[in-house]
């Protein structure tokens, strides 16, 4: 609980407060920009230096800034982006590298690579096995879990009110399928495979 403490311990900023008797977020489907996204992606990764802990505690302060049905557009774009890496082969480079990935820890995983900026997000979603290229020990050691729930959970601090998510993202996977027997993952990640052959 010693994230969300922190979470709620920001000072509010009274100009962002919409009482829920004045107003209603439930339509709000549309999608934040995308540049005004990643901007606000990158400030908190930059700020983090690269904690991922303290990158939701930064992502928290900057949704502070905004107007609810701002956070609501962000929290839409964030589960867009994360509806667009639900690909099969995402989740197999991360099963090889992890020695094994369920549903919410890949849920976790991509929630993750948006929270490292724009250009790791594309290349890594156009290209999983690039992960090869990046410190795997350390990766494997992270606690994915958390950025995901910071715009709710901000959103309630502001307004009191449950964030709606009418935006519906992707939650089949898509891409090629492999089967965790056999050798589906070797062929279709050999230098992975080779990095950590005791994890296929």
């Amino acid at each position: 609980m010693g994230l969300f403490d922190k979470l709620f311990g920001g000072k509010k900023e009274d100009s962002n407060v919409e009482p829920p008797e004045n107003k209603s977020f439930t339509s709000m489907d549309k999608l934040m920009n995308e540049d005004q996204f990643w901007k606000i992606v990158q400030i908190t990764k930059d700020n983090s230096k690269g904690d991922f802990e303290k990158q939701q505690v930064e992502l928290a302060k900057e949704l502070r800034k905004l107007k609810p049905s701002d956070i609501i557009l962000f929290g839409n774009r964030f589960r867009y982006f994360r509806g667009q890496a639900n690909t099969w082969e995402l989740w197999g480079a991360i099963y090889i590298i992890h020695g094994g990935c369920g549903d919410d820890s890949f849920n976790d995983f991509r929630e993750w690579v948006i929270g490292q900026g724009k250009d790791f997000y594309y290349k890594t979603i156009k290209d999983p096995e690039s992960l090869v290229e990046f410190d795997t020990d350390t990766m494997d050691e992270l606690e994915w879990e958390g950025l995901g729930y910071v715009p709710s959970t901000i959103f309630q601090e502001l307004t009191g009110q449950v964030m709606p998510y009418p935006f519906e993202e992707i939650h089949d996977t898509t891409g090629t399928e492999w089967a965790e027997e056999g050798d589906d993952l070797k062929k279709l990640f050999p230098k992975l495979c080779a990095k950590f052959p005791d994890h296929v």
